[in-house]
């Protein structure tokens, strides 16, 4: 069976059906958040943590982590940076390589609001690549972003969908970065509105009105080593003005962003947010958060129970492919739910089947109930990989194994056609469902799964 696969890797099963270029989003209710087979009691964080033996045992200390960062740096060089080690300069072959103009889909059939994309269109973006612009050694710079923003694979705006009533789905879009995300500048477009720079687990366009620069190397560094900091915990925070009070919406802040900690004012927490000056250098602007806020001071302890919690913490939240309308896609959730813990989660569902942690190989095993009995071995908080899918494991209940993800849609398999296939049951948002769900084309969850990683050495 085909399965169609976009840049990057990001989760997307179209041929499958968990994922649905015409779905429509439903109401966040217990109902849509609970799929076939689960209970009320089920769409609750702590009805799964009561399983877990030991649920607040810590799983890997801070330099622990630190140790599996490692790791995780060296199993995937191709897409995780280590800024420690990041060149000062990067050659004119290597851009070109990141830049990727033969990945222009061309021969495509693509539309941007209702309308089809010429091959003018691709000449002017070809030309906004700037591959002319590239010097034999290219000088990188070091910034932030000073909003969360949309990290594009070609410097534009313009949605690519291969839909022709809807841009909800824009194959242009690699991946939402959170406010005050550290970063090196590669290069820049043509016109001088965009930016190519590499984040901590992707490279791609930012528009250069949302990153700051930072004067110097050094500078940005003390920055983003500090370790006074707080991490959002929660789906979204936003900061306040420390003198006004009021709240600021460029400033919001999805769960995993960290801000630098200057202490404790008034039964808050001031922090720091980076803003952008008129030559395009960061300034630090002090800001206030709530004492009650969903945030911590530094990570959260690395347990069962708080990647459970995390995980509840967006059930019902609206699917958003590459981080679109402030949604989730199925890899995203994974990542933002271990970035609190300080873990360095690679951003698409294929790369993080690749961290280096207790996997479990499911491929060849043809057997299901063999397949149920491998399964046990995975912990709650487990990633579960398909081709271009991940989950996270909850564990069983009545002896049925379920898990928490970002789904577009499942097969309906009280209908089923003449040919086997099943009807598509639209989602779009995190739910909470067993591995005997269907897809269209018949199979299990279960019978399709490749692994289990549990993310620890």
């Amino acid at each position: 069976m085909e399965i169609k696969v976009f840049s990057g890797g990001i989760c997307l099963l179209v041929m499958l059906g968990i994922f649905s270029l015409s779905s429509s989003c439903l109401a966040a209710t217990p109902e849509t958040a609970g799929l076939p087979g689960v209970s009320a009691t089920m769409l609750q964080a702590n009805f799964w943590i009561e399983r877990v033996p030991a649920p607040q045992r810590v799983i890997l200390t801070p330099a622990q982590i630190a140790e599996f960062n490692r790791a995780i740096l060296a199993a995937l060089p191709q897409t995780m940076a280590d800024f420690d080690r990041f060149p000062e300069m990067v050659d004119r072959n290597t851009l070109q390589r990141w830049l990727a103009a033969d990945r222009l889909p061309r021969g495509a059939e693509r539309y941007s609001q209702g309308e089809l994309l010429t091959g003018a269109f691709y000449d002017r973006l070809a030309q906004n690549l700037n591959l002319r612009g590239l010097r034999e050694m290219n000088p990188v710079r070091w910034g932030f972003t000073v909003r969360r923003t949309d990290l594009r694979t070609f410097p534009t705006s313009t949605a690519s969908s291969e839909d022709d009533e809807s841009d909800d789905f824009d194959l242009f879009q690699e991946t939402a970065v959170n406010i005050a995300e550290p970063l090196a500048v590669l290069h820049r477009s043509s016109d001088g509105a965009w930016l190519y720079v590499q984040i901590y687990n992707y490279r791609g366009w930012l528009r250069a009105a949302d990153v700051a620069l930072s004067s110097s190397r050094q500078v940005w560094n003390e920055k983003r080593r500090s370790t006074k900091f707080l991490v959002i915990t929660g789906t979204k925070v936003v900061p306040r003005e420390a003198v006004m009070g009021k709240p600021v919406p460029d400033w919001r802040a999805g769960m995993g962003t960290r801000l630098p900690l200057l202490g404790m004012e008034q039964g808050g927490y001031a922090v720091e947010i980076p803003l952008r000056n008129s030559d395009g250098n960061v300034y630090w602007h002090k800001a206030w958060i709530h004492g009650k806020a969903d945030v911590s001071s530094g990570f959260l302890p690395y347990t069962r129970a708080n990647i459970l919690r995390q995980a509840f913490k967006m059930l019902g939240e609206d699917y958003g492919w590459g981080g679109l309308g402030e949604g989730r896609d199925c890899s995203s959730f994974i990542m933002d739910i271990y970035n609190v813990f300080g873990i360095w989660s690679p951003r698409n569902a294929d790369q993080q089947e690749r961290v280096p942690g207790r996997r479990i190989g499911l491929q060849g095993v043809a057997d299901t109930a063999v397949r149920y009995d491998l399964l046990g071995r995975a912990e709650p908080g487990a990633t579960l990989h398909m081709r271009n899918h991940v989950m996270l494991y909850l564990g069983q209940a009545g002896g049925k194994h379920f898990a928490i993800h970002s789904l577009g849609s499942y097969g309906d398999a009280t209908r089923p056609h003449a040919d086997g296939t099943l009807p598509r049951v639209e989602v779009m948002r995190v739910v909470v469902g067993g591995l005997d769900l269907r897809l269209r084309s018949g199979r299990r969850f279960v019978e399709v799964l490749s692994s289990a990683n549990n993310w620890q050495p």
